[in-house]
């Protein structure tokens, strides 16, 4: 039984361990790609962000997570967002980046 217990233990110890490696590789893209207009922290208040119509989503926002789903977001880095700043980066990010980065989004909720 006991061995059960610090099997399962391990186990989420290597989850918990490989999603902070994941989180990191977004931060890593999130900070060099979307900070500049979104923030550090995800607010749309970064240095860009002012001077823009309209201001660039807060991620941090519990309105914005209501009604954007994964793949919602993911069309929305692929694609941009027409009637804003939002470039699409599906030419410049690698589908596994673009996965990083949505997940290292999710920390902002």
């Amino acid at each position: 039984m006991r061995s059960m217990i610090w099997g399962a233990v391990g186990v989420l110890v290597w989850i918990a361990a490989a999603q902070a490696v994941e989180e990191s590789k977004g931060k890593a893209v999130y900070e060099s790609r979307c900070a500049f207009c979104h923030g550090a922290d995800g607010r749309g208040d970064g240095p860009a962000g002012a001077a823009l119509q309209p201001p660039p989503t807060n991620f941090t926002d519990p309105k914005y997570w209501k009604v954007r789903g994964e793949e919602a977001i993911r069309l929305m880095i692929v694609s941009g967002k027409p009637g804003t700043a939002m470039l699409p980066f599906g030419q410049v990010l690698e589908p596994e980046e673009i996965d990083d980065v949505i997940e290292y989004l999710e920390t902002f909720r």
